[in-house]
């Protein structure tokens, strides 16, 4: 009989139904996630992975005996030569799955980003769950697995993926207390939400704000401030990062030239700066899904759970008004954005769903179909996207660049900075900055002579390489100079390279 009851009531109260989307949700965003899994990652913010390939290589050979004597220098020194932003997490974590193929194979990075995306997917159901109920979960998991820019930001090698899935679990972990506080719960609790801003400081916005806001509309402030589970959730939460940004400031500076090109106080005072942040938001994550996510908030019951969906979104402002320059440039930097409005979203639906008339069968049907519909049609744009973005060709054409320029100095228009000849051609060169880089300048107050800062870079210089012409398109003062003064050393389909050991 008791079987019989629970299989009854897992139909009569449609359980079932939100187990059966939980599956759709997943199968969708993991399908997504793993087409095309082999292309090389320069699909999303190549600069970035780039970054993070070189360092993780590095890592990874400094480890090999066996290595080529002057390879592994090469490959050790590029990594010692990146700045270090973040704790490399990321980075040592693919270096010993590298060992354990015996390979630097970029399938690695990939995996752990979707892995841990994946993780936070799992840990937002738990606190939407515990929050607005289970079907209304499945909705906002839907956003969060489904919308093609989390879903193409997830599979990049960066700690975004790492941090979000913190983040996720702090928030979960802090509800967790609230509903239950034991001294298990607060050190738990503490010790995640630390991680997630060891991981990447700009989470202490998405974090603290949520933790604060549930604690203090749980308590009065004075019992919150002395509260012991309070004070050791507060240490944990700060601790790791605070020592980790003291000893690379002052003990070891590795992140002493990190606080430059940070502050931008003109793009505050500008309005047009704040219509650029509407536009970035409604392509990336989408406008109306940011309004639709914060007003769900406010429809949360439990005030301590309402008081925290909406200081996650205040912390997000406070967040775009420290990274000005960043928030409209980087649209990565909306990553951790989205398991907030995937919180408002599933609160909304659980209004909805709760709401249905009748027994509701039919209307979970329509709202079932609806976002199956929602669901396919993202995920096969998210696919085309995938397939047309194709750089398999990528690795030989820098490959074979690097052996045409290996013993020469050279000075580089390309992409990213002159990462992917670094990477895959092993050729490191003196890249010559983007039209971006200069205007970034400019807004930092920063006085330029470009004919100067020219006349420098290739002074005692080989050669010229440019590969990225619609940069080099963008800077018809550096064409000119080019072009008039140095003749052409080499040309083919793809690249262009001037010699400047010689003037004509």
């Amino acid at each position: 009989m008791k079987t019989k009851f629970s299989l009854s009531k897992f139909f009569t109260d449609h359980q079932y139904w939100a187990w059966l989307m939980l599956a759709l949700v997943f199968f969708f965003g993991l399908v997504g996630r793993f087409y095309d899994f082999e292309d090389p990652p320069l699909d999303f913010h190549p600069t970035r992975q780039l970054h993070s390939m070189l360092i993780a290589r590095g890592m990874y050979y400094e480890q090999l005996d066996d290595a080529l004597g002057e390879r592994r220098e090469l490959a050790v020194h590029q990594w010692k030569s990146e700045g270090q932003i973040e704790p490399p997490i990321m980075e040592r974590l693919s270096a010993w799955g590298y060992r354990l193929v015996g390979t630097d194979d970029l399938r690695i990075p990939r995996f752990l980003a979707i892995s841990f995306w994946t993780a936070g997917g799992i840990g937002l159901f738990l606190l939407l769950r515990d929050v607005v109920g289970a079907k209304g979960g499945v909705i906002g998991l839907a956003y969060y697995m489904v919308l093609p820019f989390p879903l193409y930001a997830s599979r990049s090698f960066q700690p975004e993926s790492l941090m979000t899935a913190a983040i996720i679990f702090s928030w979960w972990a802090v509800v967790r207390w609230v509903q239950n506080k034991t001294w298990t719960n607060a050190v738990v609790a503490g010790l995640i939400a630390g991680f997630a801003i060891y991981v990447k400081l700009p989470a202490v916005f998405f974090v603290v704000p949520a933790m604060m806001a549930v604690i203090l509309t749980d308590q009065k402030l004075l019992k919150a401030i002395t509260h012991p589970q309070v004070i050791t959730m507060a240490i944990l939460a700060v601790l790791p990062a605070l020592i980790y940004h003291l000893y690379g400031m002052y003990m070891a500076g590795f992140l002493q030239s990190q606080t430059s090109f940070r502050l931008f106080p003109d793009m505050l005072r500008d309005p047009f700066h704040y219509l650029k942040w509407k536009d970035v938001i409604n392509n990336t994550l989408g406008i109306e899904f940011f309004l639709i996510g914060l007003a769900g908030t406010l429809v949360i019951k439990d005030k301590r759970f309402r008081a925290m969906g909406l200081s996650i979104f205040i912390g997000y402002f406070l967040y775009g008004l420290v990274f000005t320059y960043h928030i409209v440039t980087h649209n990565y930097y909306q990553i951790p954005l989205t398991p907030a409005i995937a919180l408002g979203l599933a609160a909304g639906a659980a209004v909805l769903i709760n709401n249905l008339p009748g027994r509701k069968t039919f209307g979970l049907v329509v709202i079932a179909g609806l976002t199956f519909f929602w669901m396919a049609f993202n995920f096969w744009d998210a696919r085309m996207t995938l397939k047309h973005a194709n750089y398999r060709d990528q690795p030989g054409f820098y490959a074979e660049l690097g052996e045409k320029l290996r013993d020469y100095s050279v000075v580089s228009i390309t992409p990213d900075y002159g990462y992917r000849l670094d990477y895959w051609g092993w050729k490191p060169t003196i890249n010559w900055m983007s039209v971006g880089d200069f205007v970034m300048r400019e807004l930092a107050g920063m006085d330029l002579d470009k004919a100067a800062i020219f006349a420098e870079s290739v002074e005692g210089r080989d050669l010229f390489l440019v590969t990225n012409f619609s940069e080099f398109d963008r800077q018809p003062d550096v064409k000119e100079i080019l072009s008039e003064n140095y003749p052409i050393y080499e040309q083919g389909e793809g690249y262009l390279i001037f010699d400047l050991r010689e003037t004509q």
